[in-house]
């Protein structure tokens, strides 16, 4: 009679188990009028015919959807399950069902048409408004070409810079779409440059002629062997020569004792990408550590950099937000170059509270870190009902208001600190601001920060990368 029983309880806890199993019968993608079926699939966690726990499929759901959205193709995804009748090929104690994907397709081709503030950021250029800091970008960018996710950009510059930079990107290599091939070809020309760093500030010479010329291309292959993890491999040649005003200005704006370089330079990263909207992230980790290395003139000036980024974000509540990132970096260098030793204030390494500084070095560490708080949720708003403007009329907008506070530090050679205060020391800032989150991946924000020293600036940003 016991044996019976426990035989019952084992039949019964083993159907309950299986019973949990979701077999993915189909998967249909509509609203893709350009977008291979392919590319979709490359970002969605599972395919037809797997059998997935059931409570697993709602995260994978969810996954599926911003790793979408994160390709920056689609304006809108949803991504439901419909049930289906079993079929012979749904295995025992599994309910099937159907999965439904819909996307809305952004306009991919955009003339281009900017005025780009040659400052490290706007709060940067609003302080001096200096109108020879100017750029006017103009050109053509084409992405999702052939609805493969492939890129192509043609840009002129004219103002500050002037030349033009050709690219075409995310080329996959292989029917798996795990290879990507990207190319560009480059051609500059500057009368404006930034040559010095005193007072903490960027210096820069200004003449009729032209300061520098560059010429060069570029070629990277990043290897995506899963949606959350891609190695990237980069490797550029560059020949450029400066003027005798910029070479006498800073005999040590680049490392070599000549007015001409050709430069070989060789990156190449490994990124683990885990957030929910690459662009603007509320949750999830990130990380990458990259190296560069650098020669010039058949190895008279040698350069490597070591870089490790690492990011955090986490809801604490429906509303509250935080998040944290340490950015490292170390390099070495044959000798001193002015252009190599660029610290906080430059790319993506700052400090809040320093927007109007920069702040060279040979080794740094940033910490930077937010409480933010969801002013107004998500909010889609119907422009009218055109469907000849249905790739713009259906703006979505989110408010967020965040408290910030940074910390870091720079190393640098005393001899080569100058007069020049923030290196060596320990900085700190804190700010709070108002970030607007729009279609299109823009992204407007309006602040106020202080630094150690209490020192304040307003904050204003914007960001497009349609443009």
């Amino acid at each position: 009679m016991k044996k019976c029983l426990l035989i019952l309880v084992l039949v019964v806890f083993g159907r309950g188990c299986f019973g949990q199993n979701t077999f993915i019968s189909d998967i249909s993608i509509t609203g893709n009028n350009i977008t291979a079926n392919s590319v979709i699939m490359r970002e969605v966690p599972f395919s037809k015919g797997d059998t997935i726990d059931a409570s697993s499929l709602s995260a994978l759901l969810t996954e599926a959807q911003q790793n979408l959205l994160n390709t920056s193709l689609f304006n809108y995804v949803t991504i439901r399950q419909l049930p289906v009748k079993t079929t012979i090929n749904t295995p025992a104690e599994a309910k099937a069902v159907s999965i439904a994907i819909e996307v809305e397709e952004r306009w991919y081709v955009w003339p281009i048409i900017e005025l780009r503030l040659e400052d490290r950021n706007m709060t940067s250029w609003i302080k001096k408004m200096n109108w020879e800091r100017v750029t006017l970008h103009t050109g053509l960018k084409i992405n999702n070409i052939f609805g493969l996710a492939h890129k192509l950009e043609i840009r002129g510059l004219i103002g500050w810079e002037k030349g033009i930079d050709i690219s075409y990107s995310r080329i996959a290599l292989d029917r798996n779409k795990k290879l990507y091939l990207s190319l560009e070809a480059y051609a500059m020309y500057y009368k404006n440059v930034d040559f010095l760093t005193s007072n903490n500030k960027l210096q820069h010479l200004s003449t009729d002629n032209y300061l520098k010329r560059s010429r060069g291309i570029n070629a990277s292959l990043t290897y995506r062997p899963q949606i959350r993890w891609r190695a990237t491999a980069k490797l550029g040649y560059d020949i450029s020569k400066i003027s005798t005003e910029l070479f006498d200005a800073n005999p040590h704006y680049w490392g070599v004792d000549t007015r001409k370089a050709h430069t070989l330079t060789l990156e190449t990263s490994l990124c683990h990408e885990d957030r929910d909207y690459i662009l603007y992230p509320t949750q999830g980790k990130y990380a990458q550590l990259s190296l560069r290395a650098i020669e010039s003139n058949k190895f008279d000036f040698g350069y490597l950099q070591i870089q490790l980024d690492l990011q955090y974000y986490k809801k604490l509540s429906e509303r509250w937000l935080a998040s944290s990132s340490i950015k490292l970096s170390t390099s070495l260098d044959t000798r001193y170059s002015y252009l190599h030793s660029k610290a906080v204030g430059y790319g993506n390494a700052n400090i809040t509270g320093y927007e109007l500084y920069v702040i060279d070095g040979q080794h740094y560490i940033t910490q930077n870190n937010s409480i933010k708080y969801l002013i107004m949720p998500q909010r889609v708003v119907e422009l009218g009902k055109n469907p000849k403007w249905r790739k713009f009329n259906k703006p979505h907008f989110t408010i967020y208001g965040k408290f910030l506070y940074d910390f870091g530090y720079v190393f640098q050679e005393k001899r080569w600190q100058g007069d020049n205060s923030y290196p060596n020391k320990f900085l700190y800032g804190m700010g709070a601001g108002i970030d607007l989150v729009t279609y299109y991946d823009i992204v407007v924000n309006v602040g106020y920060a202080v630094n150690a020293k209490g020192k304040g600036s307003f904050l204003f940003g914007f960001r497009a990368p349609i443009f």
